[in-house]
């Protein structure tokens, strides 16, 4: 029984940390304003997300993205003709837009919608050179010298 209020506890100290780092990665940037200039409503500030590309919807043209410890927080974002989207630093196009991509975006809320203004889709980390060796940071097989190649099986 205290084991579970132990673990009980600790979710709730982890739920309340991923909503507060949550909150600040999406904070809305502010722009002075300029003199003049109407008042900008609140719901156009831009917000910012960096994380996991949960889902792609072709047909609503929209993308999730999951960010945060668990992937408790992002947001789903309608892009438009407007939206830029950059793969690996060169042009790309929502076709480009794959699950289980690592993004940085960019959005506004529009009419109770978020509309993303730009979308970078961030180069995959290397898991095997051409060597066929793990890349950096991938821990060799359990039993393999680091430096050498992995045992191969027999063929007969």
């Amino acid at each position: 029984m205290r084991v579970l209020a132990i673990l009980v506890a600790a979710a709730a100290i982890v739920t309340l940390g991923v909503g507060s780092a949550t909150a600040q990665s999406q904070a809305p940037q502010y722009a002075p304003p300029v003199p003049g200039a109407p008042p900008v409503p609140a719901e156009t500030l831009s917000k910012n997300v960096e994380g996991t590309v949960k889902k792609v919807d072709s047909a609503a043209k929209s993308v999730q993205v999951s960010s945060g410890l668990l992937g408790l927080g992002g947001a789903t974002m309608s892009v438009t003709e407007e939206t830029k989207i950059t793969v690996q630093g060169k042009e790309g196009s929502f076709a480009d837009i794959r699950e289980g991509a690592k993004v940085k975006a960019a959005y506004e809320s529009r009419g109770g919608k978020n509309v993303a203004k730009s979308i970078e889709v961030m180069a995959a980390e290397e898991k095997e050179n051409s060597a066929g060796r793990p890349g950096p940071g991938v821990s060799p097989p359990m039993g393999t010298i680091p430096g050498t190649s992995p045992a191969q099986p027999k063929t007969q």
